[in-house]
């Protein structure tokens, strides 16, 4: 027995030795392209572990960050030069951050347990926000990220379907939620399976239309988007309903219609593609789960005429006398499930983990200080609004650049009626688009060296 488990060591420590070798001997390239892969399957496992509510998946979530940052250091040491890219909206994010951090320590907190908690996660968040500059720094760079985030998003959408059609109230088709009436995806609530839709439906809509994406792989783009927007109806969320419903209106003003190729995609089959799409898809959502979906619509007409609204419109009057207690420096990150019991003006057996709507959540939470900086963090994310708009149609990153600006719209929106910035894998993926929207290929920081990339944005 000894001498088979010291074979055991000696094969463990061979494996151990050849994988460090190939390590050394790999190029920077490799590094480069596994630190990238490493940043968007993080951000994926997210999404598909429940979008890390659950506490094993986010403790995963919160270690696999620090890992990710590890890795790239590594990859960075290797490559023999460390280059360090500063995202603009890493100042404001840092600030924020700084923020928690004197609620914690000045004690404005009234619980610190709950504040620090949410301190490690805003840290993941902003691992997240930084390695994610440091590995979209080329044109194939951004092209792989806006390629995987159109087939994520299409992977994930055609499961949430057939799932809801097959095994409704599970989730892969083998875990049943607590609550299993609003299971969607890999999400138990519906509403925030709509609000990952609304940030990747942008990418197949904005590539399709641009010149970057083969001619070849139109059509299939504008297919997942298709299958993408039919997700989210047929998931019979009202906000996310009208959130991706402005997001489309958006796209149609300043990417459809100046296109400039229009006259030739009209007079082309690809108009006919698409008409097909569009039928096949909603017909088919209409035809398997068209009934829920419809009845959800029509309480938009009167979206607080019933129960969930009703409360709803409670919460957020309670938020507002929360908010009147506390209104320059707020309660304190993430303690808004502790505190509002003490204020909540109505009966329930429920336990009430947010406010519904993130933007008095935020004004609880952070008071007018903190609403200040997230305000400065969302105008430096749109700040390159303009040239994104007049130049998205020739340049992988101004593409992607300007799919990720519509994502962010989408779920602002959403934000005025649910809690999707309280998710994990929501938050991190929204504030990934911000850093996205605002990179500025010319930056020296920014870009490695891509002559072409600079060209390109210094036209803009």
């Amino acid at each position: 027995m000894p001498s088979q488990r010291s074979g055991f060591a000696r094969r463990s420590n061979r494996r151990v030795g050849q994988l460090f070798r190939n390590i050394a001997n790999a190029d920077s390239a490799t590094f480069d392209e596994s630190v990238l892969w490493a940043w968007m399957g993080l951000l994926a496992f997210g999404v598909l572990s429940f979008g890390a509510v659950e506490p094993w998946s986010l403790a995963t979530f919160e270690v696999g960050a620090g890992v990710l940052l590890v890795w790239w250091l590594v990859a960075a040491m290797h490559s023999g030069k460390l280059r360090i890219s500063l995202p603009p909206i890493l100042l404001p994010a840092v600030v924020f951050f700084g923020y928690i951090v004197f609620q914690i320590v000045g004690r404005v907190t009234v619980y610190g347990f709950a504040s620090k908690n949410s301190l490690f996660l805003f840290l993941a968040f902003g691992i997240c926000v930084f390695v994610g500059a440091q590995v979209l720094h080329s044109e194939e760079s951004f092209q792989k990220f806006g390629i995987a985030a159109s087939g994520f998003g299409f992977v994930i959408a055609a499961l949430a379907i057939a799932q809801a059609l097959t095994s409704p109230g599970e989730i892969y088709w083998t875990v049943v939620a607590n609550s299993p009436d609003g299971v969607f995806g890999p999400y138990v609530n519906h509403s925030h399976y709509a609000g990952l839709m609304e940030m990747l439906i942008p990418f197949p809509f904005v590539l399709g239309r641009g010149r970057t994406l083969p001619h070849s792989l139109r059509g299939f783009a504008f297919i997942a988007a298709v299958v993408m927007v039919a997700s989210v109806f047929m998931s019979a969320s009202r906000g996310g309903i009208v959130a991706v419903v402005v997001e489309l209106c958006l796209m149609y003003f300043l990417v459809y219609r100046r296109s400039e190729d229009d006259v030739h995609r009209r007079q082309g089959g690809q108009r006919w593609v698409n008409v097909v799409s569009v039928v096949a898809a909603f017909g088919l959502v209409a035809f398997l789960g068209g009934q829920e979906m419809f009845a959800r619509i029509s309480t938009l007409k009167d979206p607080y005429g019933n129960t969930v609204g009703a409360t709803r419109i409670a919460i957020a009057k309670d938020c507002l006398v929360m908010f009147a207690r506390h209104p320059f420096l707020g309660w304190g990150a993430g303690v808004f499930q502790e505190v509002y019991p003490a204020f909540r003006s109505f009966s329930t057996n429920l336990v009430v983990n947010a406010a519904h709507n993130d933007y008095l959540q935020l004004l609880v939470e952070f008071g007018l200080a903190g609403c200040a900086i997230a305000v400065c963090f969302l105008v430096v994310a749109f700040h390159r609004f303009r040239a994104l708009k007049e130049n998205w149609k020739d340049s992988w990153p101004h593409a992607v650049s300007f799919a990720a600006l519509f994502g962010v719209i989408g779920i602002l929106v959403h934000s005025f009626t649910d809690f999707n910035l309280q998710v994990p894998a929501n938050a991190a993926l929204f504030y990934v688009m911000c850093a996205v929207a605002s990179l500025r290929p010319a930056d020296p920081l920014v870009n490695g060296g891509d002559e072409k990339l600079v060209k390109s944005d210094v036209s803009a």
